[in-house]
């Protein structure tokens, strides 16, 4: 895979490339408990299909900001496109990421071809809780506030606190024991957050578009939505919702499965998005 660092005004970004620069694309965007790491062993498994791009968003990861007002993610994932010379690609991407993903889609139709989306986000969707989450979602809430006023003596443990509680609600769901086969994938995520939350104390403000939720019927390309049945009732919901509104939009439910569906069923979502791919390029399948 190849490196790059792309500048965008008041920052870099921080890239990775896999296979062929002149072949079908994707670009990758990353959950809000990741960064662009998490789509590595994805872009590896499918380097000979597609040529796939992987970037840390402004704020997580390796990329860095300087600025000291807002800036906008739209026009970060566009400066990606840019760089590698994209008029238009497939968006692959999980929460935070898909949000971001359907807002950019809507706002530059022309630059998307196709959305594969992981446990959505939907920007402006009132997503409901079940009861038995508010526990766990208020204490992650509670720590997000600790950590954010915490004075600098105190912040590497009020930092391994929360993401011991984004840790156990991301990867293992709400509703699942934190069970042995998956202490690998929290740990990943535990660095990666780890990272992230290294820069992400007093940062920039990010511009905001206008909410999507009552806009997703616009959206005019084949949509692949997963979701994990294990994940919150408000992620799955959102799914829903996509797999309703949009016109192309089909929905896959992944059994035993949380939040962070790239690490935790890696072989799944190869599977979905090599499918998904060979049926937006009209390829034939495994078998044929």
């Amino acid at each position: 895979m190849e490196t790059r660092t792309l500048t965008v005004p008041g920052g870099t970004l921080h890239a990775v490339s896999s296979g062929a620069p002149a072949g079908p694309s994707a670009v990758l965007v990353h959950s809000g408990i990741a960064h662009g790491q998490m789509w590595h062993p994805l872009m590896e498994a499918l380097s000979e299909e597609m040529f796939s791009v992987a970037y840390d968003c402004r704020c997580f990861g390796r990329s860095t900001t300087t600025l000291d007002g807002e800036f906008s993610d739209l026009a970060d994932l566009g400066s990606v496109l840019d760089a590698y010379g994209l008029e238009s690609t497939v968006l692959v991407a999980e929460s935070r990421g898909a949000r971001l993903a359907i807002d950019f889609a809507l706002a530059h139709p022309e630059r998307v071809d196709g959305l594969f989306l992981l446990a959505p986000d939907v920007s402006g969707f009132d997503s409901p809780v079940a009861d038995e989450e508010r526990p766990l979602l208020e204490a992650v809430g509670e720590a997000e506030e600790a950590w954010d006023t915490a004075e600098p003596a105190d912040v590497p443990r009020t930092v391994e606190e929360l993401i011991a509680l984004e840790v156990r609600l991301f990867v293992d769901g709400p509703g699942r024991e934190q069970a042995p086969e998956r202490a690998a994938v929290r740990e990943a995520v535990a660095e990666m957050l780890r990272l992230n939350y290294t820069q992400q104390k007093d940062t920039p403000d990010f511009t905001r578009p206008e909410p999507a939720a009552d806009r997703l019927a616009k959206l005019d390309v084949p949509v692949r939505v997963l979701v994990g049945d294990a994940d919150t009732l408000g992620m799955r919901a959102t799914a829903e919702e996509i797999e309703r509104a949009v016109p192309q939009a089909s929905l896959v439910r992944v059994p035993d499965a949380a939040h962070a569906l790239t690490l935790e069923r890696e072989e799944t979502v190869v599977r979905e998005l090599r499918t998904w791919w060979r049926e937006l390029r009209q390829l034939p399948q495994s078998g044929e």
